[in-house]
């Protein structure tokens, strides 16, 4: 026969009061006490706080991101150069789908003026062709401003780095005042034993 188990109003509360201690235990120290609401400031502090902070400084890096984005936009300019010499392809990686080579190109700068130099473009590409670059006011060749994906990676990136830096930070602190608990919870100990145990062993100092 199947005996139905009963459970008491409040018994998961219990348990889990238990688990935090802050549960009403008469053997729990004041040391214990201490790191059960350490414990439980914890627990709200990686619920909470981690998540709330790892998503604003995400948000912040989005903002500081697009907005230097947006200068380089504004600043640089997408030009085409042209390839001076055919693009090489026997120092291709065979194990790379799009490979790019350093080849010799020219191009005109904002101001007007020539430039040449050495720039990135397909593996086999034949001389005189078109390869749009970017280059600054000066007319030298920089990256291309980031793309969106790419500022929303590493949005993303610091956000979480973040978060796992307080979470690094918090368990560090956790631990430091576990020590200073542990050592009055030995003295406390140590102190009881001194006063309780010469009535056990019939030994008094």
């Amino acid at each position: 026969m199947n005996k139905a188990t009963t459970r008491s109003p409040g018994t998961r509360r219990e348990r889990c009061a238990r688990w935090l201690g802050l549960d009403r235990n008469p053997l729990r120290r004041p040391a214990d006490r201490v790191e059960a609401w350490l414990r439980l400031l914890m627990l709200t502090l990686l619920l909470t706080a981690v998540p709330v902070t790892a998503i604003g400084f995400g948000l912040m890096a989005n903002q500081v991101l697009t907005h230097q984005a947006q200068a380089q936009q504004r600043s640089d300019r997408l030009v085409s150069a042209v390839l001076t010499n055919q693009v090489p392809t026997s120092v291709v990686d065979p194990y790379v789908a799009d490979p790019e080579v350093w080849a010799k190109a020219r191009w005109t700068a904002p101001d007007g003026a020539a430039r040449s130099g050495q720039i990135l473009a397909p593996a086999g590409t034949r001389a005189g062709s078109a390869i749009p670059i970017w280059v600054n006011t000066a007319g030298m060749t920089v990256n291309p401003p980031p793309r969106h994906q790419e500022v929303l990676a590493g949005s993303i990136t610091f956000g979480v780095a973040t978060g796992l830096m307080l979470i690094l930070l918090l368990m560090g602190l956790r631990a430091a005042a576990r020590r200073i608990l542990d050592r009055q919870r030995l003295a406390a100990w140590d102190g009881e034993w001194r006063a309780i145990g010469p009535l056990w062993t019939g030994h008094h100092s």
